[in-house]
């Protein structure tokens, strides 16, 4: 009966919650962002370590950062997730195997669009596209099952996370009403066999004839024992209805009790708002249990800038370009990233050339571990 109730219980807590009585935006919790500020934070003021493995370069395991889309690490194996590949190593870097390989046929995908993993079972599951596919393999590449995921979900499916024996599976979906033309974004729950346990639909992205108002790309990580979610706005109103349907823009929110909650909003200069037009393109929000992280891109200046903000000291620093890495001594600064299911650390990559080094290297991966 829970399980039946949660659809409904997610569509009128996001109406309570967004639209009308306990936590509209102007209640909720703000954090305000200095986008004039740009310092230079140091990794050793909120890290308590930092462990450098450097990735082991094979025919098989060539790796180019800028196509890295998630990172998982379990016992003594790292995945790393590409457009077009899974790769593992161990953790000291030595290259073990790829997971899956291209194509249309049975246990093969085109592309990779989500990763997470089943940490007591080492299972992970996969969404892809060209073949639209859900797909299990054990931690060490075996295939164990798939299926194609419109039998049960409607849309593209963008993000999976794996919880207490289900998986959350975030797609979008054209759809059409009075108001237009508009993007659908629903959550859906499935169990480990692919079954469909629930869905409900959390936001409506409009089409203004051609142009979409909103671009959206939707976040799911968690935090402890919460799951968070966090869809990025980009569109020129400062807020945008349809009938009782409010976005909340700038915000985090939270699955509690089967319900989303606004948990908390950064805080632009003039809500990032320019001449009627957005300025602020945020791209994230994470946070562990003692820090806020985002990076959002500055359309005035065309800059990309990072911001860290301290619960614990209500302190706010906002960086250009990325952290400083004065443990390693990296000379420029890096861009870091927390795990999706583990913000208490966090990963970045960089590439050491040494100088008897004939060809580039792979990247080293650096694991850090957050104060609290």
């Amino acid at each position: 009966m829970k399980r039946n109730c949660f659809c409904m219980m997610i569509i009128v807590a996001f109406m309570l919650f967004s639209c009308s009585n306990e936590r509209k935006q102007g209640d909720l919790p703000e954090i305000p962002v200095d986008i004039d500020q740009n310092i230079s934070l140091a990794l050793s003021e909120i890290a308590e370590e930092i462990i450098a493995i450097e990735l082991e370069l094979t025919d098989q395991s060539l790796i180019n950062t800028d196509y890295i889309k998630y990172v998982i690490i379990s016992g003594d194996n790292i995945v790393i997730q590409e457009s077009t590949k899974t790769l593992v190593f161990n953790m000291t870097g030595k290259f073990v195997q790829s997971i899956g390989s291209k194509g249309q046929g049975t246990g093969e995908y085109n592309f990779l669009s989500s990763l997470t993993i089943d940490e007591q079972n080492k299972r992970l599951y996969i969404i892809t596209s060209s073949p639209d596919k859900i797909m299990c393999y054990d931690i060490y590449g075996k295939f164990l099952k798939e299926s194609f995921y419109h039998s049960v979900i409607s849309g593209t499916a963008s993000e999976i996370i794996y919880i207490d024996g289900e998986l959350l599976i975030i797609c979008q979906s054209p759809c059409e009403d009075k108001n237009g033309l508009f993007k659908s974004s629903t959550v859906y729950r499935l169990d480990e066999n692919f079954r469909l346990i629930d869905s409900c639909s959390i936001r409506n992205d409009y089409f203004e004839g051609v142009r979409l108002i909103e671009q959206t790309q939707d976040v799911l990580f968690q935090e402890g024992s919460s799951i968070y979610f966090y869809y990025r706005e980009v569109y020129k109103a400062p807020q945008f209805c349809s009938g009782k349907e409010v976005v909340l823009r700038d915000t985090l929110y939270r699955f509690e009790k089967n319900r989303l909650i606004p948990e908390l909003k950064l805080k632009f200069k003039n809500d990032g708002i320019s001449g009627g037009n957005k300025f602020i393109d945020l791209y994230s929000i994470y946070r562990s249990s003692r820090y806020i992280f985002s990076n959002y891109e500055h359309n005035l200046n065309k800059n990309k800038y990072y911001f860290c903000y301290d619960t614990k000291t209500g302190k706010g620093n906002n960086m250009q370009d990325g952290y400083t890495d004065d443990i390693n001594g990296i000379d420029i600064r890096v861009k870091i990233r927390p795990f999706n299911l583990d913000t208490e650390m966090f990963y970045y990559l960089h590439t050491n050339m040494k100088p008897d080094d004939l060809v580039e290297p792979n990247p080293t991966l650096y694991v850090g571990r957050l104060k609290k």
